[in-house]
Formats: structure tokens, C-alpha cells, sequence
């Protein structure tokens, strides 16, 4: 990368590309087009920056829909950011990174520079926190505004689960992004404004000042159907209208089931997958074959009166460990956009561990959407998940639970033997979490490049080894940076 007028192509203008294109244009030297296939965040309405009307569906966002293992609820419909800014336009605004011992993982795995002593740096720079700006855990120079939600924004059930818990005798975590602390109930860091709007990565990053950067272009509508190859070696993009873009080197962040479309679609993937669509295939990498989920069952409450509060879906939490020490589920209550009479909200219970056998394929024309397929829970799961729902138990009984009247919808007794497996095959949620079809030590390395091709990388959740054991909004964003931060060294080396 030694030209000084190196161009590279960013594919996908959400959680990850918005950092992407900001972060390499910090150099002068190096020339970024970011494609995006939906409107520039110029289109972000109430239903967008509004974090109470989240989940809401807008215009700006589209759903796929992801097949269940055998035996479950069936299909779960899942939204995503069609938008500059992405998923981060759509999601719950949570900021957790998920645990030290998760990164060590992956550097244990051989994947050098991706330890949680080499993460936890990028997470700070990412970040102003408000609340911990002193915290050697935390940042307070970062574009991202983080802040956890106040008692007086949060909803009558989530300050119902949050002070229940406490009633249980579960302890109270002020950060829960601090290890050390958990496991316990807390409340959500979150990504909003000091007007209490949501900031997406694209807010964020890609402000006016850098939008006006020389070596920088946006375009929006503008969908990207392959990859262009020249044998072994990404030469370019083709998008949706047949226009042919060149470029150095091209970086795709198009999320965890359309990236590893566009490179199956390019011939970069399972060769008897490939061949069954009728593409040649260049490269035979496992694409779209290890997806990781968190995956749970639903459990449907009510209580009398409104919603309340202004904060957004994700707001108290439990962080569990069912065997007391190493935490593997989250259990909250999921805040329904407001609503004027009785409320009725979800209470889920999130496995962390996932068996990483879900998958990603083309559709029978490989034009069309992904077939999604999530991974069936690990061996262990249900033993995992009775933790969960003994605690829910005991917080069903608690005074402050009893006080907001919450009580459950279809009447599930949590302390059966089969309660958990009813559960679930009633209502299975994902947390919205998919990484690693397109993971480091199989398809890329350790510097997010496609094995067995020259001047092409993924650079988002598909890029993850193992799911982290938080939310992955913000792994992302470390991603992004880390590979920004890869891409510059290498060329101040060249």
C-alpha cells in the first residue's frame, strides 16, 4: 500500500463502515468511498432518535427472517439498518463489550493482537463516558456518548426488575462492563445525546467536519451486488445497477448475513454450496457455515397502566452465572415502545454461549435475501437457562415485582422440570446478536483479511472467532477501529 493515492471501497455504511470511513481518512493519503445501499442518516426520524419508540419499525430498516432449529417457536423476524449508521439506527443503543476472558479466547485460539489486554484500549477510545470518565476501564475522549439510563427514564417493569432482583437479595452492580463486579443487576450503558437522543455510529463518526474530508466519499443507494475479482486478487465492486467500481482494496461491512452473501455470490465460499447455485468458486472457505447467536426463550408478562418512562428497549439487567462464577446469560425485561393502556412486555432470558452451528446461505436465486438458519442451543443449555428462570421465580414473588403488578400472560410455572423447554418452544427471541460467518482463523486472519485472496477483508460482527458474552453493537465498533488501526501501519510501513 505504498501509492499514495490508494483507494479503498468500504461496503456498507452501518455500525462498522461509519468507523471504518472515518478512521482511514485520517490520512491523507488513502481515498475511501463508503457504498451504502439505503439513505443517508439525514432520513433518522422520531422512530429512530427517539429511544422509547424503539423497537418500531421505520423505512429506513429491513427484516430478515431467521429459521429455527427443530422442535421451537418457528421463524423469529429480525430488523436491521438499512441506513447509514446501519444496525446502530435500530438496535437497543446497548454498550456492553462482552468479557476479558472472551478476547483472551480469541488470542488464545492463535489470533495475535485481539487479547483483551490489546481490545480494552480500542473500547476506551471509542468512548466518552459520562458516568466513569475517570475510570481506567473507561474513555472520555471518544466519539460515542455513553451513559447509563436514570431511574426517572426507565419503565414501571424495568425498574420493577431492577429493584426486584435487589429485593432477592441479588447484588447491585454500578458498571456492568466491570468484570470484576458480576455477576449482579445493573442498569445499561447506552449510546445517546445529552438531549437523551440516540447517537448511531454514523452521528458519531462520520460528523460534518469529516463528511468534508477530500479523500472521503459517500454514496448513498447505492447496493452492492458482487465483488469484482482478477483471479486471487479483489479488484473492485459491482453494484446493483451494474456499475463497475476499481479500487486498491476493498472492506466489506455489510453485517453477518449480507457479507458473507456478497462473497458467496463472488464465488468465495463452500464449494458444494456454491455449485449448487451455479457459481464457480474461487476460493473454497467455509462462508456463512459457523454463525453464532444469543439465543433464549421469551416469557410474556403485563402489568396495569403505561409503559412509562423515555428510555429506550434494553434498560435493567441481569447478568447471570449459573454455575455462580462464569457468567452465561443475561435476563431482562424487553421495554415495548410506548403505549397509552395495559402494557405487555417480554421477559428474556439470553444464553451467552451459542453452539456456533447456525448458518448463512444463498437463496435458491442468489439475488435474492439470505437463508438464515440460528444456532440450536448448546449441550448444556437447558441447565443453563433453569439458573435463569429460578431467578425469575424469585423475582416474580418480590415485593417490587408485586407492586407494579406483574404477572405473567400465559402462565407458566417456572419451577417445572420442562418449564424451560415449554418455554421455548412457545416463544424463542434472539438478542439480535449474529457474528461469525466469516470468522478470523477459518475464512480470515488475524488481520480480518479473506484467506487465499489479495486486497479484500470483512471487517464487522462476521469477523468475530467466538460471540462475545455481551452485546456486540459496540465489538463492532473495536473491530472497525482495529482494523483501521491494522490498515494504517501497514501503510506507514510500505
Amino acid at each position: 500500500m505504498n501509492d499514495p493515492s490508494t483507494h479503498i471501497i468500504v461496503v456498507g455504511g452501518g455500525t462498522a463502515g461509519s468507523v471504518l470511513a472515518a478512521r482511514l481518512t485520517e490520512n491523507p493519503a488513502i481515498r475511501v468511498t463508503l457504498l451504502e445501499a439505503g439513505a443517508d442518516d439525514s432520513v433518522y426520524d422520531s422512530a429512530v432518535l427517539d429511544p422509547a419508540r424503539a423497537p418500531e419499525a421505520w423505512l429506513g430498516a429491513t427484516s430478515v427472517a431467521m429459521t429455527l432449529m427443530a422442535n421451537s417457536s418457528g421463524a423469529i423476524p429480525m430488523l436491521q439498518g438499512r441506513m447509514l449508521g446501519g444496525t446502530s439506527a435500530v438496535n437497543g443503543l446497548a454498550t456492553l463489550r462482552g468479557l476479558p476472558e472472551d478476547y483472551n479466547g480469541w488470542a488464545a485460539a492463535g489470533l495475535s493482537g485481539w487479547s483483551w489486554k490489546d481490545v480494552v484500549e480500542t473500547f476506551k477510545a471509542a468512548e466518552t463516558d459520562r458516568d466513569f470518565p475517570d475510570s481506567p476501564l473507561h474513555g472520555n475522549q471518544g466519539p460515542l456518548p455513553v451513559r447509563r439510563w436514570r431511574r426517572e427514564e426507565m419503565g414501571r417493569a424495568q425498574l420493577a426488575f431492577l429493584d426486584g432482583m435487589a429485593d432477592c437479595g441479588e447484588p447491585t452492580v454500578a458498571d456492568i462492563n466491570d468484570r470484576s463486579q458480576l455477576p449482579g443487576v445493573g442498569v445499561f450503558p447506552v449510546t445517546i445525546d445529552a438531549s437523551g437522543r440516540r447517537v448511531t455510529t454514523s452521528l458519531a463518526y462520520l460528523t460534518d467536519s469529516i463528511r468534508y474530508r477530500d479523500n472521503l466519499h459517500i454514496r448513498t443507494g447505492a447496493e452492492v451486488r458482487s465483488i469484482a475479482l482478477d483471479g486471487s486478487r479483489a479488484t473492485g465492486v459491482i453494484l446493483a445497477n451494474g456499475e463497475a467500481l476499481e479500487a486498491d482494496e476493498i472492506i466489506l461491512t455489510a453485517g453477518a448475513l449480507w457479507t458473507p452473501i456478497l462473497l458467496m455470490r463472488s464465488g468465495i465460499g463452500p464449494v458444494k454450496h456454491l455449485a449448487d447455485r451455479g457459481i464457480h468458486t474461487i476460493v473454497d472457505l467455509p462462508v456463512g457455515e459457523t454463525m453464532s447467536d444469543h439465543i433464549g426463550p421469551g416469557i410474556r408478562y403485563q402489568h396495569d397502566g403505561p409503559r412509562g418512562g423515555t428510555a429506550g428497549p434494553a434498560q435493567s439487567l441481569y447478568i447471570g452465572a449459573s454455575d455462580g462464577t462464569n457468567i452465561d446469560y443475561h435476563l431482562f425485561p424487553i421495554a415495548p415502545p410506548l403505549t397509552d393502556g395495559p402494557t405487555e412486555f417480554v421477559m428474556a432470558a439470553f444464553l451467552l454461549r451459542s453452539s456456533g452451528l447456525g448458518s448463512v446461505r444463498l437463496s435458491e436465486n442468489p439475488s435474492d435475501g439470505p437463508v438464515v438458519t440460528a444456532p440450536p442451543l448448546p449441550k448444556d443449555g437447558l441447565i443453563r437457562l433453569r439458573h435463569a428462570f429460578d431467578r425469575l421465580a424469585a423475582w416474580e414473588r418480590s415485593p417490587s415485582a408485586t407492586a407494579a403488578g406483574c404477572l405473567q400472560v400465559d402462565g407458566l410455572d417456572l419451577m417445572s422440570a420442562d418449564a424451560v423447554r415449554t418455554a421455548l418452544n412457545r416463544y424463542t427471541v434472539s438478542y439480535g446478536h449474529m457474528t461469525s460467518t466469516c470468522p478470523m482463523g477459518t475464512v480470515l486472519d488475524a488481520d480480518c483479511r479473506v484467506q487465499g485472496m489479495q486486497g479484500l477483508r470483512v471487517a464487522d460482527a462476521c469477523a468475530m472467532p467466538s460471540i462475545p458474552s455481551g452485546n456486540t453493537y459496540l465489538g463492532c465498533v473495536m473491530i472497525a477501529e482495529r482494523v483501521a488501526q491494522k490498515m494504517s501501519a501497514e501503510f506507514a510501513d510500505n
